[in-house]
């Protein structure tokens, strides 16, 4: 996959006696404005306490309420964080995907995003960057550092990551539309191989988005079996030491915790490998969840 380098840049930010208030953020990646939430604590700078990236889940953003709360959260606890919305082929997205849009956007898209994004930091004389995705986000943060072993990021924390199989997604399908997902990904496979990719087909359902207009190369390369779409498989060509964060009550992505231990278990994991379990929390760790969820990750991005 082709890297591409962020080529313009800027923060603003206001200063308040010693205390530094979050502002937004903005760079310029691929010819698009992307943009994000910057938050540095007070008297804790880039260059002496690093941050962490934090990455959305699918077709979402860095202004939703759980990532807000982890923010503030982080910020409590003396834990500097950039949070980011990942453009999704748009320039300067915000809020949800708005699903009355076309979709031509890729999973493996994000990778690159979340390079430039590490990149930014490191250009900003970041000490030290960990990067934290949640739901699909920790799949594209665990693929960039497959892709990018060289990045030098110092920790991964995957939130409720995603975790996918070919039967699972088929099941979902059909549950969530009434109709089957092989004949829509056969037209969708059959477009791509005949150099007819860009080809919009409108589909009963796309991610989140019920009904959509969407390119046949996208919704094939979102719906086909793909393992850079499963975290705890990506995680198995990841050095760095990684924390996976287990939502006890999940019913989006269930079964996680299971299959990691089973997968330590079985030294089908590296050993810099831990899960931490916050019980009956759900997807997007609500309410008080999400302050325990802040609590596990400042304790480990903290570890030397």
């Amino acid at each position: 996959m082709l890297r591409f380098v962020v080529t313009a840049w800027f923060v603003v930010l206001t200063l308040s006696g010693a205390a530094v208030q979050a502002e937004p953020v903005h760079h310029e990646y691929l010819g698009l404005e992307v943009t994000g939430n910057l938050e540095l604590v007070p008297e804790r700078t880039l260059e002496s306490h690093g941050a962490v990236l934090i990455v959305h889940g699918t077709l979402a953003h860095h202004q939703m309420e759980l990532i807000t709360a982890l923010q503030a959260g982080l910020k409590q606890r003396g834990v500097n964080s950039l949070a980011v919305t990942l453009s999704l082929g748009l320039n300067a997205r915000r809020g949800m995907f708005d699903c009355k849009l076309e979709h031509d956007h890729r999973h493996a898209d994000a990778s690159d995003e979340i390079v430039a994004w590490v990149e930014w930091l490191q250009q900003k004389g970041a000490a030290r960057v960990s990067v934290l995705g949640h739901s699909r986000g920790a799949a594209q943060a665990a693929l960039a550092l497959v892709e990018r072993p060289d990045l030098g990021v110092a920790r991964l924390v995957l939130a409720a990551p995603l975790m996918t199989s070919q039967v699972d997604i088929a099941d979902r399908y059909a549950r969530d539309t009434s109709q089957p997902l092989r004949p829509l990904l056969d037209k969708a496979h059959t477009l791509v191989e005949a150099g007819d990719g860009d080809t919009l087909i409108d589909v009963p359902a796309f991610l989140y988005c019920r009904p959509a207009k969407v390119t046949a190369a996208a919704f094939y390369d979102y719906y086909a079996p793909d393992p850079q779409q499963d975290a705890l498989t990506l995680l198995q060509g990841i050095g760095v030491p990684s924390l996976i964060i287990v939502a006890g009550g999940d019913k989006i992505a269930p079964g996680v915790g299971e299959t990691a231990s089973m997968l330590l278990g079985r030294d089908k994991l590296p050993k810099t490998v831990s899960i931490a379990k916050i019980d009956d929390a759900d997807h997007f760790f609500r309410d008080f969840y999400g302050d325990d969820l802040a609590g596990k990750v400042a304790a480990f991005v903290a570890e030397p």
